[in-house]
């Protein structure tokens, strides 16, 4: 009984959800098509009396051809009745062209507005969120659900209305007939509001329950699209392993779904048998008061119209509110998405930055886990940058040093300890302030599709472009060498899916990310594994006009590599979340610890 009660609440409260995003979507639209809502509710009034004028003109045309048959004559009544059976008949094609174009303006205006809202949402939000895996299960039911079922939710609405109108019509014209029949019918048709509600439900349980599963699909599916995976799968004889995990998984998801579906087929047949029944009971019950001589055969054929009529709207509304309340689970997503806040919080109003004067960093006694873990990734560690100063960060994989970065550049807050940017914690500043000075090369670095000039502009957007510095920022990463090979240079498209564009090897992207960099002529930059596709050769020309930067720049260099590392002004050791060790090259080597074995070991390979 009490999970009856709880499954009642349940429903009730994703009823009232279902009105609230209902009252959203509308308020969206009707901030920018005031005109075309008005018209399309217009067209559907007209299109919902239509079957009822047709029905009715049919069946008075009926009962005065009875009177007159036979007598060769036809008088003026008759003709109008013919007239507007005629016009009932030619109106809703020509209105079903009409709301056939107006929908598809909603929908046109639907799929931009949401998509830019998502992607708006997903641009503001920081590092941490976009981490979340509950966050990624959200994200990918919008993704995959998402903007369709605003798109038909948004549809239905105005379907809604039209059976809305038709319940109401063929309602008064049996309450005005037989009253006791409406309710008969409509007890009869009840049940179908409650099969597509129940089952509406399980389906949204399914896609939310599943959701690590899809997640698990998608990772797969992807290896299919992106081409350097496609190889590795080809070459590794690994294609019919993958595909057989993604059917599995497939088939594991669906496999609820389908038997939801055969659950479904099976209570809809067995409502659709009562409901038809009741429709039986009614057909009889009018056949027979003909019989009797209580009904003319004009007006039954009109009631029956309306029987069916009523019928069929209520089994419209029902499905349709059905539909619409399974519809609104997957809006409700959306909207939870679109009102997500940022993991870490920015200040109402922040501190700014000097933007001419380099920054000094600090971190005092940091100590960070990421969210659903507790091994500290970082513990107690401190660490002093000065304006203009060359430091370097290694370490085995796993130490912690992208997490330093990750808390330096304020995707996530220390759990203890501070990080200060020239004396003023990091969680006060203007955050666009802070990364207006900064500049970032990652691991996991992005590849723009664009004409050359502009994957190295993109740097630094909201000025404009310079072609002169792009060629410099080129230059500096090493990149112009191979621009000026290919056919257009600057103007080359990037690519191999756009016409005539050229696909750059994975050293070339890495030099490309790096002239990005260089191009944004940031205070701090900051370098994690920069040249690691990079050959020997120009990653050595890249650390030379490192060394040559301006010396109020600061730069933080993460690598693996002891050649690369070895002229920063200050190398720190990082070992278990830990900074072990810190000093010049020559000073470490002679302390004999963790920087001098991994040095040794690094030289030694290459004897």
């Amino acid at each position: 009984m009490n999970k009856e009660k709880q499954n009642n609440k349940l429903s009730l409260s994703l009823f009232h959800e279902m009105l609230k995003n209902s009252g959203k979507l509308s308020a969206m639209l009707w901030k920018e098509k005031k005109g075309e809502i008005i018209l399309l509710y217009l067209v559907f009034l007209v299109v919902s009396a239509a079957p009822f004028l047709q029905s009715g003109s049919r069946g008075l045309l009926i009962n005065e051809l009875v009177n007159i048959a036979g007598s060769g004559t036809t008088n003026s009544y008759l003709l109008l009745l013919v007239g507007v059976l005629i016009l009932a008949t030619l109106i809703p094609s020509v209105l079903f062209t009409i709301q056939n174009y107006l929908s598809k303006l909603f929908w046109f205006f639907l799929d931009e507005r949401i998509e830019t809202l998502i992607i708006k949402k997903k641009g503001e939000l920081d590092v941490a969120t976009h981490e979340n895996p509950e966050h990624k299960d959200l994200f990918n039911r919008v993704s995959e659900e998402g903007t369709w079922r605003v798109r038909n939710f948004i549809d239905r609405q105005f379907y809604i209305f039209q059976n809305v109108i038709e319940v109401t019509i063929a309602s008064a014209i049996l309450i005005f007939s037989q009253w006791w029949v409406f309710l008969v019918i409509l007890i009869g048709t009840l049940p179908e509001l409650i099969v597509e509600a129940r089952y509406g439900r399980m389906v949204w349980g399914i896609h939310s329950g599943r959701a690590e599963t899809r997640r698990k699909y998608w990772e797969l599916h992807s290896h299919f699209n992106a081409l350097p995976s496609l190889v590795e799968l080809k070459l590794f004889q690994n294609i019919p392993h993958f595909f057989s995990a993604i059917k599995e998984l497939f088939n594991s998801f669906q496999l609820e779904e389908k038997k939801n579906e055969k659950k479904k087929l099976l209570a809809q047949l067995l409502v659709l048998c009562f409901s038809q029944l009741v429709i039986a009971f009614a057909i009889i019950y009018f056949t027979f008061q003909v019989v009797k001589g209580n009904l003319l055969i004009g007006t039954l054929t009109f009631i029956l119209a309306s029987v069916g009529d009523l019928r069929q709207s209520l089994s419209g509304l029902f499905s349709n509110l059905g539909r619409q309340y399974q519809d609104s689970l997957f809006v409700t997503d959306i909207f939870k998405m679109l009102d997500l806040k940022p993991a870490v919080e920015k200040p109402q109003k922040g501190i700014v930055l000097n933007s001419n004067k380099t920054p000094e960093i600090v971190f005092e006694n940091v100590t960070f886990s990421y969210p659903g873990t507790k091994a500290a990734v970082l513990k107690n560690f401190s660490l002093k940058i000065v304006p203009g100063e060359k430091i370097a960060l290694v370490g085995i994989n796993g130490a912690g040093k992208t997490t330093f970065i990750k808390l330096l550049c304020r995707f996530y807050d220390p759990n203890e300890g501070r990080i200060t940017v020239s004396g003023h914690d990091l969680r006060e500043l203007d955050l666009e302030s802070w990364y207006s000075q900064l500049g970032a090369i990652f691991q996991d670095y992005a590849r723009y599709h664009f004409v050359v000039k502009e994957a190295i502009a993109v740097g630094r957007t909201g000025t404009a472009s310079s072609l002169e510095k792009v060629k410099e920022s080129a230059q500096a990463s090493e990149a112009d060498i191979f621009i000026e090979e290919w056919e257009k240079k600057y103007e080359q498209m990037l690519g191999k899916e756009f016409t005539e564009g050229v696909e750059p090897s994975i050293g070339q992207w890495q030099k490309l990310a790096l002239a990005r960099t260089f191009y944004r002529a940031p205070s701090v930059l900051i370098l994690d594994e920069p040249t690691s596709s990079i050959d020997a050769a120009a990653e050595a020309k890249i650390f030379e006009k490192l060394e040559n930067l301006p010396k109020d720049r600061t730069v933080i260099l993460i690598s693996h590599r002891f050649s690369t590392v070895r002229q920063a002004d200050k190398i720190g050791v990082i070992e278990e979340g830990e900074l072990k060790e810190l000093g010049t090259h020559e000073g470490l080597l002679k302390l004999s610890g963790t920087y001098a074995h991994l040095f040794n070991l690094q030289a030694k390979g290459y004897k």
